[in-house]
């Protein structure tokens, strides 16, 4: 479970814990790293942090092909599959957000990630053909699994990928471990997919947005919440000149290509966090400012148009 962060940490700690015991936890997971700023007494276990990222990834991840979910990818179609009760939530929520963002984010797609070279597979150096596009598309959404009481049949033979959204759940899964250590004050960031928890002695915890052409990051105070950003400029390959990215169009079956840049979302949760972002940045901003405004979600959009850089806030200060 591979994906780019896009946020660049700022913890600004010079001066901050001066009269306070602070806690820096550094580790890897999920084919990215991970760190955790914790104020107070209480100690934090890192092998248990460890431990359950382990199992997280042993559920989602589609690097690993003895994980569950990518036992389920290989699993017959018109088979009911018994399925963990994490798997069967996070799938039944990925349905549930493809429904609201009218299918843009579609977790049933991982056909074309993988035909595009951005799955476990590995890279690309030139574009799938035409044919190739058109037979992963038919194989490619979430629409093609049905679910019941814990368990799961495939009515056709997709490949699912919870990248958009396992990520997150994880940074949700550690901020909740850290919360039942007695620790109320802790940043967690996962690749780039952040939690804040309580306060920065008093302040709000400042992460940075990272801006187009190197410019200064743009800051955001984060208390209680998350933050999860999806950008055009990390993950992708060009070819005869044109460039490809990781997020698709899944009504097309092809990258998405539009004015967007990047898409912060903050929320309660990262893993909507995530997944939100996610669709955004594949729907472009005209849409992606209607359902900001109909979900009532607080997001930064960043877009590019006539190689001017817009910045967007949406219930922002």
């Amino acid at each position: 479970m591979r994906k780019y962060g896009l946020i660049l940490i700022l913890f600004l700690l010079s001066g901050c814990f001066e009269n306070e015991n602070v806690e820096l936890i550094k580790g890897e997971s999920m084919g990215t790293s991970y760190s955790i700023n914790a104020l107070g007494d209480e100690r934090i276990e890192q092998d248990i942090i460890d431990r359950r990222l382990v199992e997280i990834n042993g559920t989602f991840s589609t690097w690993q092909d003895d994980s569950e979910l990518s036992q389920l990818n290989r699993a017959p179609v018109g088979e009911w599959i018994d399925v963990s009760s994490e798997l069967y939530i996070m799938l039944k929520q990925s349905v549930e957000i493809y429904q609201q963002t009218d299918g843009y984010f579609d977790p049933g797609i991982g056909r074309l990630i993988d035909l595009w070279g951005f799955g476990a597979s590995g890279g690309r150096t030139e574009a799938p053909k035409k044919e190739e596009i058109e037979q992963a598309f038919e194989n490619s959404s979430i629409r093609y699994l049905l679910m019941e009481d814990g368990r799961v049949k495939k009515i056709r033979n997709i490949h699912i990928n919870l990248s958009a959204i396992a990520k997150g759940y994880a940074v949700d899964e550690v901020a909740r471990l850290i919360k039942m250590s007695g620790i109320k004050n802790f940043l967690v960031e996962i690749g780039g997919e952040v939690v804040a928890s309580g306060n920065n002695r008093g302040d709000d915890w400042i992460v940075g947005v990272e801006s187009p052409d190197n410019e200064a990051p743009i800051p955001i105070a984060l208390k209680n919440a998350s933050i999860a950003t999806s950008g055009n400029y990390r993950n992708y390959f060009i070819w005869e000149g044109k460039k490809y990215m990781h997020i698709f169009n899944p009504s097309t079956g092809l990258p998405a290509n539009n004015d967007l840049y990047s898409v912060s979302v903050i929320h309660p949760q990262s893993a909507m966090s995530d997944a939100y972002a996610t669709a955004m940045m594949a729907m472009g901003s005209m849409k992606a400012i209607e359902l900001a405004n109909k979900l009532k979600l607080t997001v930064l959009l960043i877009t590019i148009k006539e190689d001017n850089n817009q910045i967007i806030k949406i219930n922002l200060p």
